[in-house]
């Protein structure tokens, strides 16, 4: 039988991998990775913030995408869908969470309000997101038993590069003041499966610090130094963070946009050429 994993041996563990009191962090996690965690997702969330200490901010994303097409969002009750740790974060007396109706994020510490405040609708996950504001506070990434799939960060640089794919909105609903569902626009986020291409090159720069808490393998990486490894990598070949996959529901069409937009950017580079032999003439 595997031995249960109380507080004091994950607190032990996060800081062999390097945490420490003061550090923002934003955590993507799956709690039964860990193994049989005594106290379950809560405890999680006590050696976490018992790891970065008073003056420490820990993050959670409390994402509600598909939720939110048929049942009004609500900050303060509709619950998270990106797992138990995240949830158990999100119901905290001292959580703070964006106001943002598919990718709010619920953050406790000194930089929370800072972090969470004003998420606007049309920035998902783009620039100046949470997620993007945490970066460019020197914050971390921790991945706790999940891949890089899973690490949101990475739709930041996807935004930031501009990408041609970057584009449209959908409609969700929001819970107005007085109670009754509202239609709003926000920006679509795509696809992720394709995002563990990145680790090899972050690995390859020595980004990544691996290690185990619990019986998860955790890796732990500046935020800030992520983005700019995955935006130098979709700038040099812009498709290069989708997948695979021929039935997913994003990548395809993504590909198809870029391919558009190539062959348009051609068609205006051999217009330009002419116009440049003709004034030869």
């Amino acid at each position: 039988m595997t031995d249960t994993i109380a507080r004091a041996g994950i607190v032990m563990d996060l800081r062999a991998l390097g945490l420490k009191s003061g550090d923002e962090l934003v955590v993507h996690s799956s709690l039964s990775s860990l193994g049989r965690v005594e106290g379950g997702a809560e405890t999680v969330v006590d050696a976490l913030l018992e790891v970065v200490g008073d003056k420490g901010t820990i993050v959670a994303p409390t994402f509600t995408s598909g939720v939110v097409e048929s049942e009004p969002f609500d900050p303060e009750t509709t619950a998270s869908q990106t797992g138990a740790v995240t949830e158990a974060l999100r119901t905290r007396a001292d959580a703070v969470r964006s106001e943002h109706p598919t990718h709010s994020v619920a953050a406790i510490g000194p930089a929370a309000e800072t972090l969470t405040a004003n998420h606007a609708y049309d920035r998902s996950l783009g620039r100046n997101s949470p997620l993007h504001r945490l970066a460019r506070r020197d914050g971390q990434i921790l991945l706790l038993g999940v891949d890089h799939d899973r690490n949101s960060s990475i739709h930041v640089a996807e935004a930031l590069a501009s990408l041609a794919y970057r584009t449209g909105t959908k409609e969700v609903l929001v819970s107005g003041d007085d109670g009754t569902a509202t239609t709003v626009e926000v920006s679509r986020v795509g696809c992720g499966r394709g995002f563990p291409v990145l680790e090899p090159v972050a690995e390859q720069s020595g980004l990544l610090t691996h290690g185990k808490v619990g019986e998860a393998d955790a890796q732990l990486m500046d935020g800030e130094d992520i983005l700019r490894v995955a935006y130098g990598l979709v700038k040099k070949k812009p498709g290069a963070l989708l997948c695979d996959d021929p039935d997913c529901w994003w990548c395809p069409e993504a590909r198809q946009i870029l391919e558009s937009a190539s062959e348009s950017e051609n068609e205006n580079e051999n217009e330009t050429e002419n116009e440049l032999e003709s004034g030869r003439e």
